[in-house]
């Protein structure tokens, strides 16, 4: 049931947003990574996981919708609540960028940024877990981005509100607003059909956690490479890359009672189609 309210609300949330206002241009794509060996909280091995993703991306008078949900499936390492395999994970969300260049028809930028945006970000997701989390996170803030020649690579700050599920003890989790530093990137390299693109979250202290432990600040980043496969128009990507992932979900990595249970650098392979 909680897995079902999260994904309805950041769907509706996203659909209702979409149709405020007509899309200009709009994109869809689908991907696959697969990891080798992420971290868990809690979990003393490594842990595979296959995640299948829907990313939806628009742009109109006033700005662009960004919405992506992913499906990861772990291997047995991190199980499933009362067995039966590997835990399932749905995490999803959507986020709204009002852009300064679009509202007022400047497009000569603002000092060192080609655009200025405010932005809005609803997370939610769930897990099969004896855990059971339940994320749901509000960040608002702004973004500015930067005058690469192609592509896009902006950097933002929010202010970051999360509530989650501990299934452990029982009890919902209220954290405490925090802050939260991003970038995003995607540029092409040269006539070869290759792009470098990725993320990096920064997430600042929450408070204590369910457990009552103090939490620390986490770092998230993804970097990968991309090739188009049969030449651009295929729609069809393939690469490879990484992810480091410190302090995950804020968990004091040096604190843990497992070892580097909380953090963990995972190369990683990637499929993508545009549709």
């Amino acid at each position: 049931m909680r897995l079902t309210t999260s994904l309805s609300m950041i769907v509706l949330g996203a659909v209702a947003a979409t149709s405020a206002v007509a899309a200009d241009w709009s994109a869809d794509s689908v991907g696959y990574r697969y990891y080798s060996a992420q971290s868990e909280p809690g979990v003393s091995d490594k842990v595979a996981k296959n995640v299948l993703s829907f990313t939806h991306v628009s742009g109109d008078k006033l700005g662009m919708n960004l919405f992506t949900i992913d499906y990861l499936r772990s291997d047995s390492n991190d199980p499933a609540n009362g067995g039966g395999g590997g835990a399932s994970e749905w995490y999803g969300f959507y986020k709204r960028s009002y852009s300064l260049s679009a509202m007022t028809g400047n497009k000569s930028g603002y000092g060192f940024a080609k655009d200025l945006s405010l932005t809005g970000r609803i997370d939610a997701g769930a897990k099969n877990t004896a855990f059971a989390p339940a994320p749901f996170k509000l960040r608002v803030g702004g973004s500015a981005d930067l005058p690469v020649s192609a592509g896009f690579w902006n950097v933002g700050l929010e202010a970051y509100k999360e509530n989650n599920n501990n299934g452990i003890v029982g009890k919902q989790v209220s954290f405490d607003t925090t802050w939260a530093v991003s970038s995003a990137w995607a540029i092409p390299l040269g006539s070869a059909g290759a792009t470098f693109e990725g993320f990096l979250d920064v997430v600042g202290p929450k408070g204590k956690d369910g457990f009552g432990a103090q939490t620390v600040t986490e770092t998230l980043l993804r970097a990968s490479l991309m090739f188009d496969v049969g030449g651009a128009k295929s729609g069809l990507q393939a690469g490879f890359g990484f992810e480091y992932w410190n302090n995950k979900f804020g968990c004091d990595n040096s604190a843990s009672g497992v070892n580097n249970s909380c953090t963990a650098t995972s190369p990683m392979l990637l499929l993508a189609y545009k549709l």
